[in-house]
């Protein structure tokens, strides 16, 4: 749509850029785990789980000689012999486990001959440490497992508490093996990792997603291609977006999306959804607009889509309307969203908020900052009273909020330097809490970049520079640009 000249050198990553600790990504974990796994893949894997259980012989060579000799790969010939089509490394543990405690793999003791039931590989490998911590795992993801948990609406006690208990639950997972809940628990646990991820996500707090859903690895790999799975799957693409990630997460998600279509037949209309704000993130705008075509006309078929996702999909197709210049449509669909919200959610619910905020940020990159000054200011208020004035949500519809009284009196010394100075102090709390290169901190760089250009410009009696972001319709399609002194435009993702 629209390209962005570079007039500033881009700054160096600082010690706060998450860092990849593997060469490979999750979905290469789960490959490589359940779908492409090797004799050597299997045997260590099981070696390191007795070793962690304390159990040390030597895993028989019977299992190994019977795996070589029917194979494995996704939904395996083992997993027939055990009765149920589980993941290759299940049914496999599973064999190794009978074989290691004497037990043909009928099912038969093969010291007395006498049949037993085959019991569950957590109550044979694992001993009492691990025993303890898979407990305790389940209790932690229990107390923590409240509907729709929404940080963002928490005083800074219970927040405190919470974050405190998610960094007991993360040390919990990693010392439980794979395989160490069943099947069933796990699907339980990685749910609420899922939920637990997407809060964090909400509450601007993307790398303690990525950090609790590293933990839950190896009970991804477990699970294989199982919907709780793919909720992992989904918020762990969703961070990775959230932090200026786009071609990654389009990656993750490109991946995802094939899966859920295999096993469901279609893909989820999350996913979907998350795929064309990657490309709206991206600048990608026709690309995202044809998708969230697509994903409209199949929500509206839908008989089960939730009106909160219906309202998700359509703030988010908002700030698409509004990139494409289009402010008209992009209010009144955002005027949309916000009696819906406040009629079933409240008010000042966190959501309403966020429909609120992107809004009026809509009408400032637009260069239409006057007319949303009041709500922008309302937004500020309830914010900082519900979140605290140093929340990231906060600070972003402040500086929105001195960008629109900017944009209303450009030469007004007072307005500039307040503006200045705030969007300074934002930028030094963004920049030590997300690093440099997190979108908002780079988009709060741009705009002070703006901003000092128009003092300067002032200063020396020059034209007042263009307080825009996004061209009209009729520049963009003109091929005309807005000159950008402070690199990459980046943006705030809508909720």
């Amino acid at each position: 749509m629209t390209s962005i000249n570079h007039g500033m050198p881009s700054r160096q990553p600082d010690e706060n850029e998450p860092r990849d600790h593997t060469d490979r990504d999750i979905l290469d974990f789960i490959d490589q785990t359940v779908t492409r796994i090797t004799d050597a893949d299997v045997n260590e894997h099981l070696r390191e789980v007795l070793d962690q259980a304390g159990y040390r012989r030597r895993i028989p060579e019977a299992m190994i000689g019977y795996q070589r000799a029917h194979g494995h790969g996704g939904i395996s010939a083992v997993g027939e012999l055990a009765g149920q089509r589980l993941p290759a490394s299940k049914a496999v543990m599973r064999l190794a486990v009978n074989a290691e405690y004497g037990r043909s793999s009928a099912g038969v003791n093969a010291t007395t001959g006498t049949p037993r039931r085959p019991p569950a590989v957590p109550a044979i490998v694992h001993g009492r440490s691990v025993s303890r911590a898979v407990s305790s795992a389940l209790d932690t993801s229990t107390s923590l497992a409240a509907p729709r948990l929404d940080l963002r609406a928490m005083n800074r006690s219970r927040r405190e508490e919470t974050r405190a208990m998610l960094a007991e639950l993360r040390a919990l997972l990693r010392q439980c093996p794979a395989g160490a809940f069943g099947a069933e628990s796990s699907a339980m646990v990685l749910g609420r990792v899922a939920a637990l991820s997407e809060a964090l996500i909400a509450d601007r707090d993307e790398r303690a997603a990525l950090r609790l859903i590293r933990a839950a690895f190896p009970h991804l790999a477990f699970l294989g291609r199982h919907p709780a799975a793919f909720k992992v799957r989904r918020a762990y693409a969703e961070a990775w977006c959230e932090l200026g990630r786009y071609r990654r997460a389009e990656m993750l998600l490109g991946r995802l999306s094939a899966d859920e279509e295999r096993v469901f037949g279609s893909s989820d209309p999350r996913t979907a959804l998350l795929l064309a704000w990657a490309l709206v993130s991206s600048d990608r705008l026709r690309e995202a607009e044809t998708r969230f075509d697509a994903l409209k006309a199949r929500l509206a078929q839908s008989q089960v889509t939730s009106m909160p996702m219906l309202w998700h999909a359509q703030c988010r197709y908002s700030w698409l309307l509004g990139q494409q210049g289009l402010v008209s449509e992009s209010e009144a669909s955002y005027d949309g969203v916000i009696v819906n919200r406040s009629h079933e959610l409240g008010p000042d619910h966190a959501d309403t908020e966020d429909a609120r905020h992107s809004k009026g940020k809509m009408r400032v990159v637009n260069g239409d900052g006057p007319r949303v000054i009041t709500l922008l200011q309302g937004v500020a208020d309830n914010r900082a009273r519900v979140q605290g004035d140093r929340h990231p949500d906060t600070l972003e519809t402040l500086k929105y909020l001195h960008l629109a009284r900017v944009q209303a009196e450009p030469r007004d010394d007072r307005v500039l330097d307040r503006a200045i100075d705030d969007l300074e102090r934002i930028l030094h709390i963004q920049d030590k809490r997300h690093g440099s290169r997190y979108p908002t901190s780079h988009d709060t760089a741009e705009w002070l970049g703006r901003l000092l250009q128009l003092q300067e410009s002032i200063r020396s009696g020059e034209p007042i520079p263009d307080l825009r972001q996004v061209p009209t319709p009729d520049e963009a399609q003109a091929g005309l640009c807005i000159s950008a002194p402070y690199g990459t435009l980046t943006r705030l993702p809508e909720r």
